[in-house]
């Protein structure tokens, strides 16, 4: 009758418990980053810290105000990782308008980051978001205010959104109604392993 168990057989068995131990841990958090994307580190605060501050520039985007389909995903913001596109413009009333705004960020098991104009932060009171951006639009030599309209929190797709509303006054509009959007205060929010 042969020998079940040799020492050999232990140790082979040994190997694969200890690299099931250690990637085991790992396969789930990759599994709870891809199915959550960024949001998978607001919940896991033990194991990250955030840090989110402004960024001094400026940034500007061409909104046509006589086609507004066409606006859709154009890039107000674009470092390589981080973008901030045009996502819809509606007018729910005439000579109003509503411009959305979609961030898009990048993250690995490392950390995430994500340039918005949304700072999301931990405080301790929990997760916060706050609307930081502001607007303004300059159409032929005048300047005109956008005012906060909404925002979103992080999505399981790497995103958030915020939206401005502008008012213009009355037949302002001529044939070719394209305004110069600017954008200020926007914010880069980083998690990062402790």
């Amino acid at each position: 009758m042969k020998k079940l168990l040799n020492l050999n057989t232990l140790y082979i068995a040994a190997g694969i418990i200890a690299l099931g131990a250690f990637f085991i841990p790992l396969g789930v958090d990759q599994y709870n980053l891809r199915t959550q994307g960024i949001y998978y580190f607001t919940d896991n605060m033990e194991n990250y810290h955030t840090n989110a501050h402004p960024i001094e520039e400026e940034y500007t985007v061409d909104i046509d105000l006589t086609n507004l389909e066409s606006n859709k995903e154009k890039v107000l913001f674009d470092d390589g990782e981080n973008q901030i596109y045009v996502s819809k413009v509606t007018e729910p009333r005439p000579n109003e308008y509503e411009l959305f705004f979609r961030s898009s960020g990048d993250f690995s098991t490392g950390g995430a980051m994500i340039v918005s104009g949304v700072e999301h932060k931990h405080t301790l009171d929990g997760w916060q978001t706050t609307f930081q951006a502001e607007a303004e639009a300059a159409y032929n030599g005048n300047t005109y205010t956008l005012s906060p309209l909404d925002y979103s929190g992080l999505s399981s797709n790497e995103t958030d959104e915020f939206a401005f509303h502008l008012e213009l006054p009355d037949e302002i509009l001529e044939e070719e109604g394209i305004i110069d959007v600017a954008v200020a205060n926007l914010y880069l929010n980083i998690w990062a392993e402790k």
